[in-house]
């Protein structure tokens, strides 16, 4: 066996047998002769070895099936000794874990004894490699298999032994950290194998194996960093060779002790370590039976009490180090298994008392592995409770003290929890529960923690639902607290689940949900409705058609209260309302008429939401709605019309709502929302009519086709993809060609697009590109042209269509470049190229699916063209992108058309063109290359590899180089694969000449030199990033180095330069992950010292190299100040990966401290990036204590570095501090930083030791354990803080206070004394301070500090202190007052102060505005006070001041002063002017309507007034214009004054409040002013749309994302307008008025002629916005044509030009209006 030629390696598994063998045992079958027996049989199984023997079959499982259950028919066979061969052949090359592995076991489990010799034959063939382990183990599964085994046992054995052997050779030889982690693995298995092998046999029978085993596993055992489960697996199987032995088991028992050995001891030469001896104890309990474990030993007692116990006792600081920790809890979970089996059979005597003598120190052991930081550690712990509780039960111990203990635990331990879980699984539950009354509310407190939340809500269920009887102090315990934590905290998730399943067990809970919920609290209605949505899915609310109680839905839930929920201010209990009429069990569901009536009123008012993740959540439930619509409705097609009826009625109102939606000025969310559902109804329903099902009208048209067109001009991409999806769909596609006005249409779109494409605004462009995406799908050109090219009868639709639009473009195109090159100025005027490009690449980019139709010359020809189209476009963007201002680049422009050429406009024109022509340069490269085809040469390509090359060479335009970088990487992505040598090794040889410039210093010449190497870094990355994914790698590891030594060692500092920002592309690059770990290192190393650089620039690329490793290394912070664990990591792991850092960060380190304390003041620039590298370090929870990486050193220099005369060195080294500390080192470092605070000789020193004192106090949140001992350090040596208030300097004195402010709420004991010295500090008044550093600053803090607790214990103090000289110190204090409760009045003497600070003109800005607010919160109505407030706001020119002076006048206004009213007059017009204003004007007048809502109502006694109508009238344009504020958050607060004022009687949404609005404006206001209500609303829908920018703005790029929609609106108020005239009388005089008004307004609209072609590119939104106050000036005469003769003539009049629109402008939306609205 020792001649045996054994590989350690395993074989790579295939899916079946490998090619070769399959291959030789077909030979086998073709040269055997079958005898004469059943023909038919014998071909059968002939054809099944065939099948198995073909790899390509997928047929095997079928075939070892079929023999299995004919396994004594086909036994007898002449081939069944070569099926048996294929069968051990197939278990040792399949996969572990494949089928076919299983079906073969399937079939040896019924092989009869007969067959062992042919079995083992094949069997011991392939003992030579790992994969032979693999083959015993799976012969292992079966009876026949272990028989196998044991018939050859010695062979297995011998084979194993060897193979051991090799594997520890090459383990011990191998330094590479892969192969010796395959190494292990293989050991692992041959382990784990020869464990279960040793169960099958008795060891007695094995003795001359046993000694060459013994010696192997000693060797496994003794390897350093072996896995656990190598070092469990041979620990188990030494002991089972050790069993049968002579003092075996007692060599074993001297291991564990640590005894001294014998010299004859078996086990002389394995090593002591403690993994070793926990994993041997380990072996010792799962190896030996329990009377064997209760044997008494001669000096020890039993194996499970004497030697065990003490051992596992002692080990207990094996939690340190989480290897041993997770030793320790096994070895516990074991023990406590095997003591619990032994007082089960009550054979353990003596085990008790030591039991009850060890049990406290076990538990507490058990409690520390259930705090580990590692999740096996803990659930192991946690096993280990669950056998020692049981073990207190079983022994009927003192029950309480376990209780008792794990209650008394702290509330933030996560070992608690997770010992209370184990409690609550046995019947120690009701004991638990009746130990602590408030455990429920505890445990929803503490369950908010994120860390705990899922141990607590474990333990809370589990509680909750054992108890079966829901009495009310069941209901006061356990429900309410559950209850009353989801209103708590809305979006706690973890809260939810509980009552789901509180629900899912107990269904009636709810009733008793709706009792507690009962209370006017939204918060209330948000958890009942929770728990209706949680019962509605579980099936507890099903729909049976209408309730027979109408006020209740499904016979439970009141119907107000559901509508109440639907119409909620609150997005998430609206879309729970919904869920819960939507939502249920059957994918089938019936909905009644009142439930389509809610879900048509939900969607029309949350159409306009700019939530995404409401509109997801939105999309969810209507596409669960229609699904179970189509479902449950077209089977009742012809069996219950009813039903049908009002499902159809629905289908055909949502098609209409949603296309409706589209029409001009709705906003993204609207469209995007419409679009959607479009597209689900076209999925799940079919937008065509179908009589047989739902969708039975006939909206789609022209007008359904022009709105879905009008979406390629969104300035949203996610609308223009929905858009064209829906087009080109086949119910669009046939509307258009079926209309006979379609091919009309068509080919204004077609001409339209063209022209589009040619426009200067990059809008338009993208909109040309949608355009000819979608004509490509329809039949735009005439029968002759398709007669007159014969090759087009052989080209699909689209191919064809493809080719006419590329062919026109490209004639546009060249008659773009002909005047470019007259003057590059053209670029910018009438020739920007960029769009036609971008419309025939995308064109190019569909045609890719239909190649194979392309072979022909012509779109060879036209592809060549175009190429040759691109070089002589980018000939002329070049020299703008490549000038090096490129934003300031000017041509001549006297020969231009326009003399409106400006540089800016230009270098757009050109880096978009440049863009355009790298992506189609790569697009087509790669589309050549990766083709079965070629329509350009291979040179070609090369020339345009070259050109993208150069591009990126000589560009410095950011926008430029980033964009063709993305079409040179596709190229370099095709050139990779391609298998012609020419072009596969083109990248490699462009690298390295670019390299070889580097070396050569010749990057002056030939490369770019800007800041940040311009395009040069991403040549690098784009040709190595695909070499990695697609090569060997080897380019890149030379690149690398050689980039590396450029950067270390290069001779000119430009050179240098380049090779820092190429190495920082590279680290930041996603797809070198694997490769570019080697060298962060080197990297890092390399910015560091780069920031000692003599040059600015290489300063500057060494800190962008530094913030890149940065990021390589811990991650993307969230915040820029804040990181989070998650981005960071511990010292070992770091310097385990960077080993080489370790010693250069301490020598230089230790070189920059020694300068320091040398009294050096020199700057070092290399500190900065090591005291933040530094900073994101932590110690590990569980530090092995002979670590070669501790972080300890480094603490000493850290803190040394706080003395560095460099301001930002000394904050950084506080900063960096703090993290490497363990908690143990931050409660010993903090004192003596106090302490050595006395003894700090220079204020450098001891501001960087006050740094690291803030820095250490600050973080206190964090260190939850070491609190008391931290606060009780700083209460004995507060004084020494105290004492630094007076220092001479006061940058000392400002971080003396932020100390202090930190600490001193929780210090009662110095709290007067640092207040009195605080305030005679600031009452020194001294002059010459004034101008000191840091003064005023520390002067505030004084004030901060003075004030800290009770301004008012300190009122004359305060009042004095606002007459401070500093603006701070008055700042302070006026920031104090502002948080006192308006409920406690203030003081009198300070009124007249606050006073003279707001008049004061020379006060700082922010004291006026401060203590203008406080007049307004406190000081009650005052007329003259008023009036000053609205003098203020006029005279003043700060905006936030005047905002301030409104809020102030809102607070103290008094509406029930009639006597004020002229006052009020003058307030409310302050409003309206504001409500135009910026967001904080418009949120101030709402906040204002706010705390007045009488205003907004009829006062009786003035109700007839003009005064009192015209106040009224201004507060309600207010308001409404607050409800259609583009600010969600305005609008939801004047959503909310409107459920103040009574007019819905609780806070709805925006989109409901302003409905509700109007009714009272109407009913109750219209009553008594009429005219003035219409007139209000008149100005709100007329107000005219702002007028855009003109189309020579090449920024330009579309509507914009506002929540404001003219249109949906304007129908709104006129829908109003018509309810007024309907409800109230207007006057003769008074409709006269109203008609000259309206024939003013259609005159000052003016004239457009909305039937020009052009109009799309070139007004295309000065027409959209001049049809749009058309459509509001039809809309406003349709609702009061009815009373003026005047006013129903010019509703016809414009309804006349409305229908003579053009196709494209006359949408479904307008359509709507003219002809199922008009007169």
């Amino acid at each position: 066996m020792e001649n045996v030629n054994i590989s350690p390696l395993k074989k790579e598994p295939v899916i079946w047998l490998p090619a070769h063998v399959a291959e030789h045992l077909s030979q086998k079958l073709n040269g055997h002769q079958t005898s004469n027996g059943n023909k038919s049989e014998a071909d059968d199984f002939i054809n099944f070895i065939n099948e198995l023997l073909n790899p390509l079959s997928r047929k095997h499982l079928d075939v070892l099936k079929k023999i299995t259950q004919n396994l004594t028919k086909y036994a007898s066979s002449d081939l069944w000794p070569l099926l048996l061969e294929i069968v051990v052949n197939g278990l040792y090359y399949c996969h572990l874990n494949h089928n076919i592995k299983s079906s073969i076991n399937g079939l040896i489990r019924k092989l009869p004894d007969a067959d062992l010799g042919t079995v083992s034959s094949h069997t011991l063939e392939k003992m030579f490699e790992m994969n032979g382990v693999e083959l015993v183990a799976a012969l292992l599964q079966s009876d026949f298999g272990s028989k196998v085994i044991v018939q050859n046992i010695t062979f297995v054995l011998n084979f194993f032994a060897t193979l051991l052997n090799h594997l520890y050779n090459e383990v011990h030889c191998s330094k590479l950290t892969t192969e010796i982690a395959k190494l292990h693995a293989n050991i692992h298995s041959l382990s784990r194998t020869l464990l279960s092998v040793f169960k099958l046999i008795d060891t007695t029978s094995i003795e001359e194996q046993t000694h060459q085993l013994l010696r192997s596993i000693t060797l496994v055992l003794n390897l350093k960093g072996i896995p656990l489960e190598v070092q469990g697996n041979c620990s188990k199987i030494l002991v089972l060779l050790l069993r049968q032995q002579e003092n075996g088991i007692k060599c074993v028992f001297e291991r564990i002790t640590a005894e001294e050995d014998h010299n004859k001891s078996v086990l002389v030469s394995l090593e002591n370590t403690m993994s070793i001896r926990l994993n041997l104890s380990i072996a010792l309990l799962t190896s030996l039976e329990i009377r064997e474990l209760l044997e008494e030993q001669p000096s020890n007692g039993t194996i499970l009490g004497g030697v065990i116990l003490p051992f596992l006792l002692n080990s207990g600081y094996g939690f340190n180090e989480t290897g041993l920790a997770l030793l320790t809890a096994r070895l516990m979970e074991q023990w406590q298994r095997k003591c619990y089996e032994c007082f089960a059979s009550h054979q353990a005597t003596s085990l008790q008392v030591e039991w009850n003598r060890a049990r406290d120190r076990l538990l507490e052991l058990i409690l520390n592995g259930l705090e580990h930081q590692v999740d096996v550690v803990r659930h192991t712990s946690k096993e280990a409770f669950h056998y020692n509780v049981k073990i207190y039960i079983l022994l009927q111990g003192d029950i309480s003290r376990i209780v008792n203990t794990i209650l008394g635990m702290s509330r933030f331990k996560k070992s608690k929890y997770m010992a209370l879980a184990c409690l609550a699984k046995t019947e120690l539950i009701s004991f638990l529960m009746s130990a602590d009354h408030n455990l429920a509310e505890e445990l929803l407190h503490v369950a908010t923690d994120v860390d705990l939340s899922s141990q607590v809500r474990e333990v809370f269920n589990l509680l909750m639902l054992k108890n079966t009887e829901h009495t009310d102090e069941w209901m006061r315990r356990w429900l309410y607290p559950l209850l009353s934590a989801i209103e708590k905290y809305p979006n706690g998730q973890s809260f939810e689940s509980s009552l789901v399943d509180l629900l899912k067990q107990y269904p009636k809970t709810i009733y008793n949900v709706e009792i507690w919920c009962q209370v006017d609290r939204s918060s209330r209605l948000a958890v009942y409705i929770t728990a209706l949505l949680a019962c509605r899915k579980l099936g507890f609310l099903s729909t049976n058609g209408d309730a027979p109680d109408e006020n209740l839905w499904n016979s439970v839930v009141n119907m107000d209260v559901l509508e109440q929920a639907l119409e909620h201010k609150d997005e998430k209990l609206r879309l729970n309302a919904f869920g819960v009429i939507v939502e249920g069990p059957k994918t089938s569901q019936l909905y009644s008429q009142l439930e389509i009536q809610w879900v048509r009123q939900f969607i029309s008012r949350n159409m306009v939401n700019h939530n995404a993740a409401f509109r997801q959540q939105f999309c969810a439930y209507v596409k669960k709605f229609l699904l179970k619509l189509r479902n449950g409705g077209v089977p009742l097609i012809g069996r219950n019309d009813a039903i049908v009826t009002y499902y159809r009625d629905f289908v055909s109102w949502f098609i209409d709502k949603c296309l409706t939606d589209l029409g001009p000025g709705s906003s993204f969310a609207r469209r995007f929302l419409s679009l959607q559902f479009l597209k689900l109804i076209q999925e799940i329903i079919g937008l065509e009519s179908n009589p047989k099902g739902l969708n039975i009208s006939s909206t789609l048209g022209l007008p359904a086709i022009s709105s879905l067109v009008d979406c390629f001009f969104d300035s949203y991409d996610v609308n223009k993809e929905l858009a064209l999806e829906l087009l080109q769909s086949p119910p669009m596609i046939a509307v258009i060609t079926q209309d006979p006005k379609g091919y009309e249409l068509l080919s204004f779109y077609r001409k339209s697009g063209s022209a589009l494409s040619q426009s200067l605004r990059s809008a338009d462009t993208v909109a040309a590109t949608f355009f000819f995406r979608w004509l490509i799908h329809l039949k735009f050109y005439s029968e002759g042209e398709v007669r007159s090219r014969h090759e087009w009868h052989e080209w699909s639709l689209k191919t064809r269509n493809a080719f006419i639009l590329i062919g026109e473009l490209t004639e546009v195109l060249q008659n773009q470049l002909d005047a470019a090159q007259k003057n590059v100025g053209r670029l910018a005027i009438d020739a920007p190229i960029y769009g036609v490009l971008s419309s025939v690449r995308l064109l190019l980019n569909d045609q890719q699916s239909r190649s194979e139709e392309m072979k022909k010359e012509s779109w060879a020809s036209i592809l060549s063209s175009i190429i040759e189209m691109c070089f002589a476009a980018s000939a002329i963007a070049s020299p703008v992108v490549t000038c090096d201002s490129p934003e300031g680049f000017l041509p001549d422009s006297s020969e231009l058309p326009s003399q409106n050429l400006n540089a800016q406009t230009l270098l757009v024109s050109a880096w978009r063109t440049v863009k355009e022509v790298a992506l189609l340069f790569g697009q087509v490269s790669a589309w050549m290359l990766d083709g079965n085809f070629q329509l350009i040469e291979d040179d070609v390509i090369l020339k345009l590899g070259l050109h993208l090359k150069q591009l990126l060479l000589e560009t410095k335009h950011r926008g430029a180089f980033e964009q063709v970088y993305c079409g040179f990487s596709q190229l370099c992505y095709a050139l990779w694969r391609s298998s012609k040598s020419e072009l596969h090794n083109c990248p490699a040889s462009w690298l390295l000449d670019l390299v070889q410039d580097l070396k050569d210093n010749e990057s002056a010449a030939k490369l770019c030199a800007t800041r940040r190497s311009a395009g040069l870094p991403f040549i690098f990355q784009a040709i190595l990033s695909p070499e990695v994914e697609m090569g060997s790698g080897e380019l890149f590891k030379n690149t690398i180095e050689s980039l590396l030594e450029i950067a270390s060692n290069g001779v000119a500092h430009e050179c240098r330069i380049h090779a820092l920002n190429i190495l920082r592309n590279l680290y930041r690059e996603s797809r070198l992950n694997q490769v570019i770990g080697p060298y962060v290192a080197r990297g890092l190393i390399l910015s560091i010292t780069g920031f000692e650089a003599p040059d600015w620039p290489e300063r500057n690329s060494s800190t962008l190299l530094f913030s890149a490793l940065m990021t390589r290394i811990f991650g993307v912070p969230k915040s820029k100040n804040d990181f989070q664990k998650k981005n960071s990591l511990t010292g070992r792991v770091f310097f385990q990966l960077y080993p080489s850092l370790y010693p250069f960060l301490l020598d230089r380190l230790r070189s920059c401290v020694a300068d320091i304390k040398s009294g050096g003041i020199h700057l070092h620039p290399s500190l900065f990036p090591m005291l933040v590298l530094l900073g994101r370090l932590h110690p590990p929870a569980c530090e092995f204590s002979d670590s070669a990486f501790q972080l300890e050193p480094f603490i000493s220099l850290v803190r040394a570095c706080g003395s560095s005369p460099v301001l930002k060195t000394r904050q950084l080294a506080a900063q960096a501090l703090t993290p490497l500390l363990t908690s143990t080192a931050y409660c010993r470092l903090l004192p003596e930083l106090l302490d050595s605070i006395p003894n700090c000789a220079l204020h450098n020193e001891l501001h960087g030791t006050l740094l690291q004192i803030h820095y250490f106090v600050k973080d206190l949140p964090h260190w939850a354990e070491t609190r008391g001992v931290v606060f009780r350090t700083l209460n004995d040596k507060i004084e020494k803080l105290v004492s630094l208030l007076c220092s001479c300097c006061y940058l000392i004195r400002y971080e003396s206070v932020e100390i202090l402010i930190l600490v001193i709420d929780s210090e009662t004991v110095f709290k007067d004394i640092v207040s009195d010295k605080c305030l005679r500090e600031l009452d020194c008044h001294n002059r010459i301070f004034q101008d000191k550093p840091f003064y005023p600053l520390a002067c505030q803090k004084f004030a901060a500090l003075a004030v800290s607790s009770d301004v008012f214990s300190h009122a004359p103090n305060a009042t004095e202190l606002l007459k401070h000289p500093f603006s701070e110190v008055r700042l302070e204090i006026l920031k104090r007052l502002e948080s006192l409760d308006t409920a406690v009045p203030l003081p009198a003497n300070i009124w007249p102060t606050l006073d003279y600070i707001i008049a004061n003109k020379g006060e700082a800005t922010e004291c006026r505005i401060k203590a203008l607010a406080l007049v307004g919160r406190f000081r009650g109505y005052n007329k003259k006070q008023l009036e000053w407030m609205l003098q203020l706001y006029r005279e003043t020119t700060d905006d936030i001041f005047r905002c301030t002076a409104l809020g102030a006048a809102g607070r103290i206004i008094c509406p029930s002063n009639s006597d004020d009213l002229d006052l009020m007059m003058k307030w409310s017009e302050c409003l309206v002017e504001s409500v135009s204003s910026t967001s904080p004007f418009r949120h101030m007048v709402v906040e204002s309507i706010g705390r007045c809502v009488g205003l907004l109502k009829i006062d009786g006694s003035l109700a007839a007034s003009a005064e009192h109508g015209s106040i009224l009238s201004n507060l309600w344009v207010c308001l409404l214009q607050c409800l259609i504020d583009d600010e969600e958050h305005i609008r939801t607060a004047a959503a909310a004054v409107v459920g103040d004022c009574g007019i819905t009687g609780y806070w709805s949404q925006p989109s409901v409040a302003i409905v509700k609005a109007l009714e009272y404006l109407i009913d109750k206001i219209g009553s008594i002013h009429t005219m003035r209500v219409i007139l209000l609303l008149f100005d709100m829908v007329l107000e005219e749309e702002e007028q855009l920018e003109e189309e020579s703005q090449s920024f330009e790029t579309g509507d914009s994302d506002v929540f404001r929609e003219p249109l949906a609106h304007s129908m709104l108020f006129c829908q109003f307008i018509g309810h007024c005239i309907r409800q109230h009388t207007v006057s003769p005089p008074d409709s006269k008025i109203l008609a000259e008004r309206l024939e003013n307004c259609w005159k000052s609209i003016g004239s457009c002629d909305a039937t020009a072609v052009d109009l799309l590119s070139s007004n295309r939104r000065p027409t959209t916005v001049y049809i749009m106050n058309v459509i509001k000036l039809f809309l406003v005469t349709k609702s009061i044509h009815s009373i003026h003769g005047n006013i129903a003539s010019l509703h016809r009049c414009i309804h006349n030009w409305l229908s003579q629109l053009h196709p494209h402008w006359f949408t479904y939306s307008i359509q709507q209006l003219v002809f199922q609205n008009s007169v």
